[in-house]
């Protein structure tokens, strides 16, 4: 599927790597993994930059990335092309270091990726984050926030679309991490894709939060 202008493609890769795609060509990818560990296919795109939220193997694996991409893992404001980024540190949880929210601005759309979120991000956070279109989360629990919290940071942030990922999935080999059914449970406007990819575009975003669940790849 390739993005119309306007509009970008992102594709779920398998646990927190999602590629986002451009009409004009550029791509940008999050956190990838390596496929023996993990699970899922083994990543085999090509990308003009890489987002790295944190040094844990199952977010930092660039190699597997294909061409020369410009790799940032820190936090701070960044330009790379027609896209702008914003790195917001946050916090893995206890003894685990920091983390780095990215937020992503192009076509008119503001997506945020959690990395691996283990502490909900305080109200100053928030408030430098500002709006989101778009929310990556984590909810499966294992050494990030879990469904629960998952879910309070969505009332937080008030995303038009919520893309669960980081959750326990017959592919996956982290066998620690909860099902997304957990996050999913008493939730209203829940779309189960036929694809792992989601076609965004600002015009078409629903008015009121949706949860999204692309298929594995």
């Amino acid at each position: 599927m390739e993005p119309a202008a306007g509009s970008v493609v992102l594709q779920w890769l398998g646990h927190a790597c999602f590629l986002l795609r451009l009409a004009s060509g550029f791509s940008l990818l999050f956190d990838p993994f390596p496929a023996e560990q993990v699970g899922y296919k083994p990543i085999a795109v090509k990308a003009n930059v890489v987002l790295v939220s944190h040094s844990h193997f199952d977010h930092n694996f660039v190699r597997a990335v294909q061409g020369r991409p410009k790799v940032i893992e820190r936090p701070g404001e960044h330009k790379e092309g027609p896209v702008r980024i914003l790195g917001v540190r946050t916090s893995h949880g206890d003894r685990r270091g920091e983390n780095i929210l990215f937020l992503v601005e192009v076509e008119g759309l503001r997506i945020v990726h959690c990395g691996d979120l283990g502490v909900l991000p305080t109200a100053e956070q928030a408030k430098s984050i500002g709006a989101v279109d778009v929310l990556l989360v984590p909810v499966g629990g294992y050494y990030t926030i879990d469904a629960q919290q998952a879910w309070q940071l969505v009332q937080m942030l008030k995303p038009r679309v919520v893309v669960p990922m980081h959750y326990g999935h017959p592919q996956c080999r982290i066998r620690e991490l909860a099902p997304v059914e957990r996050f999913l449970e008493g939730k209203a406007s829940v779309k189960r894709l036929s694809t792992n990819s989601l076609t965004l575009a600002r015009e078409k975003l629903p008015e009121t939060v949706e949860i999204w669940v692309p298929s594995a790849p």
